[in-house]
């Protein structure tokens, strides 16, 4: 019985020799692809609310949940206030700040701001961090409106 003869060879062809990218090029791809990965998925984690997910209701935003809710005089919406820093307790930074440590491993020491504009309902938020992989700062500010006034 004889067999198909499939040739193998190893050796680099002038195809891969004249398409491959020198170390420093490739490097700097690199970068842009993940700062430009780990931008898509915050922007995905903020645009989803708490339990669209269904495998794990925590991953989302929980102010997304609060879409249709009123703010009260000191800019606080169920007892959290809407401005803010990650490094406070009670407010939406803080809780942003939780999902992405627990859904985006890729970034450390992240920092979250959020800034509310009432006359244009928006919302600023900034995130800080350092990408893991890298070791190179990262910062990303995403805005939305929010209970657009008719």
């Amino acid at each position: 019985m004889s067999g198909l003869k499939t040739p193998l060879d190893f050796s680099p062809s002038n195809f891969y020799k004249k398409n491959w990218m020198d170390d420093q090029q490739n490097e700097g791809n690199y970068d842009k692809s993940i700062k430009q990965s780990i931008d898509n998925f915050i922007k995905l984690l903020i645009a989803s609310s708490n339990g669209s997910f269904k495998p794990d209701a925590r991953f989302g935003f929980s102010l997304k949940n609060c879409e249709f809710e009123n703010t009260n005089s000191k800019d606080e919406i169920k007892g959290k206030r809407i401005v803010g820093k990650s490094d406070n307790a009670n407010n939406y930074a803080k809780d942003l700040e939780k999902a992405i440590s627990l859904f985006e491993p890729r970034l450390r020491n992240t920092e979250i701001k959020t800034d509310y504009d009432k006359k244009q309902a928006k919302i600023t938020i900034s995130v800080a961090g350092t990408i893991v992989e890298t070791h190179k700062e990262y910062k990303q500010d995403i805005e939305f409106h929010i209970w657009k006034k008719q």
